[in-house]
């Protein structure tokens, strides 16, 4: 098995997102439980062998696909705006929330936080993610005078806006993710006049 440390070759890193993109197909389709690491090696088109390069089991793989998946949810949320540059939330446009986009570039995954039988440890990780980000990254401006950045506060936009990306996937994404994006801005400027990411 690889150490985390080793960089992979691109045939490498282009074997293991095979391998993961058929794993959140099966799951989607089977249920976490019913997949099998035979069902994932074929539907990859794969041998055996070249799954255990990289994988002990297919607990090692989900976690590694949760792991990856939780921090490009923290970064997708912060890699547009330059550290310590102030945001105005009236100056916020249809790609300002860059999570909404990767929700949808990225539906089977997140279809996997609707299914009963999914990844152990899932549900809850996308509020947390963002919570994470809120809190690490970003010292909101409030309208009026309110704590907008306590750690309570954060959690509750965190489980709002996971709520509500939720509820988009439950619906099968019927609102494109301008609409989304557009609803999201539109909660945001109700209680924050801007916002700095650190």
């Amino acid at each position: 098995m690889k150490s985390k440390k080793e960089k992979l070759s691109p045939q490498a890193e282009r074997t293991k997102q095979h391998i993961k993109e058929a794993f959140v197909e099966l799951i989607n389709k089977k249920g976490f439980s019913h997949v099998s690491v035979t069902d994932i090696v074929q539907k990859a088109q794969y041998n055996r062998a070249t799954f255990y390069l990289y994988y002990s089991d297919k607990p090692h793989l989900a976690e590694e696909l949760r792991g990856e998946m939780f921090e490009q949810i923290k970064r997708t949320s912060t890699e547009r705006y330059e550290p310590g540059a102030d945001i105005l939330t009236n100056a916020m446009d249809a790609d300002s929330f860059e999570l909404v986009s990767f929700v949808y570039d990225n539906r089977a995954f997140f279809n996997l936080y609707l299914l009963e039988d999914t990844i152990p440890g899932l549900n809850g990780e996308l509020a947390r993610a963002i919570f994470e980000m809120l809190e690490e990254r970003f010292r909101l401006t409030a309208i009026g005078d309110h704590d907008i950045n306590s750690t309570s506060f954060k959690l509750y936009m965190a489980h709002g806006t996971a709520g509500l990306l939720l509820d988009w996937a439950k619906t099968g994404y019927e609102k494109s993710p301008i609409e989304i994006t557009g609803t999201l801005i539109a909660i945001f400027r109700s209680f924050a006049s801007g916002f700095r990411v650190n």
